[in-house]
């Protein structure tokens, strides 16, 4: 009898299952859930090389990114030199590592990605 139970307890199980995910659409891939979707988007995005990153203040560091086209990026951000970010930032730097670069329209956010090892970084511009 027990058997029984722990059976029909599994169908039932495996139904829910069935239907949630029919419900949702199936199982599908898309850009930012995994590291596939991932390398797919730095396709896509523009890449730039930092030119340098110095301290501009006590919460402020001055970056230069070079664009593979156009004109540098000259942006002042939010972060102090003792923050991960800035040492990612000269590591960068010194490696010359390409990066993928999204800046959304409408925003002061600017987000970094290496396309060598998807090491993300989001800076907040001060300067608009």
């Amino acid at each position: 009898m027990a058997n029984v139970v722990v059976v029909l307890l599994a169908v039932l199980l495996a139904a829910y299952v069935v239907a949630r995910v029919r419900r949702s659409h199936g199982i599908v891939a898309k850009r930012g859930l995994s590291v596939g979707a991932d390398l797919g988007m730095l396709g896509d995005a523009a890449q730039v090389h930092v030119v340098s990153a110095a301290k501009a203040g006590d919460d402020r560091v001055h970056v230069i990114l070079r664009p593979e086209t156009g004109p540098d990026l000259d942006l002042l951000v939010t972060l102090t030199d003792e923050e991960f970010g800035f040492d990612l930032l000269l590591q960068w730097q010194q490696s010359q590592s390409p990066l993928a670069i999204v800046m959304p329209p409408d925003s002061h956010i600017v987000r970094l990605r290496s396309v060598a090892d998807l090491q993300p970084l989001t800076l907040r511009r001060v300067d608009g």
